[in-house]
């Protein structure tokens, strides 16, 4: 198939997350069609990931351990209006202007959870995290974790934090009440795998 983008429609205008209409020129077996394709973005209309292919990160995810032989692993309690609960997830955020993912990890860790996040790494670059739905691009950061000084949560940001032993997390999932984001579990066996093989 052949498809060809004709036009974008922005059709909301919010702070945080927009909804679009890509039209779609599509030619199949030498018949053309006129595709709708709906989508969210938190980018501005010119700067929509299918018109500059930058590749740039929307925001990030921490992997967060703390220095230990069996070490500790950081994670957030949220609540997701999308789900009406709270989800099992890692500090998280958006990137602010031009700050990179190692940067934008160290600031969203210090303000959701009030850690010092060091020796950060990037464990994975931006990557789309729902290409069916979203042109967002999230990478993943790795850190261990510090001292801890004050939390400075946005007006209804709901978190708590865990510290949860590496070797008793698959036991938290299941006795802690509440759904667990996909990456966290993905990434939980590949740390597993790494610290206790």
């Amino acid at each position: 198939m052949d498809w060809t983008l004709r036009r974008i429609e922005k059709e909301t205008d919010h702070r945080f997350l927009n909804f679009f209409v890509f039209h779609y020129e599509v030619e199949k077996e030498g018949k053309v069609t006129d595709y709708p394709y709906f989508l969210a973005s938190r980018r501005e209309k010119d700067d929509l990931q299918a018109l500059t292919k930058k590749g740039l990160a929307d925001g990030v995810i921490v992997c967060a351990l703390t220095e230990e032989e069996d070490p500790s692993l950081l994670l957030i309690e949220v609540f997701r209006p999308a789900l009406n609960d709270y989800v099992v997830e890692f500090p998280a955020g958006l990137t602010e202007g031009d700050a990179s993912p190692l940067d934008t990890a160290v600031r969203e860790t210090l303000e959701e959870t009030g850690f010092v996040l060091k020796d950060v790494r990037l464990l994975c670059p931006p990557s789309p995290t729902s290409s069916g739905l979203s042109d967002e691009l999230v990478a993943v950061v790795e850190g261990r974790i510090d001292a801890q000084s004050i939390r400075h949560l946005e007006d209804y940001e709901d978190i708590s934090y865990r510290l949860v032993k590496l070797s008793k997390v698959k036991d938290y999932f299941g006795t802690c009440g509440h759904m667990v984001a996909l990456n966290v579990r993905l990434l939980v066996e590949r740390l597993l795998e790494k610290h206790h093989g």
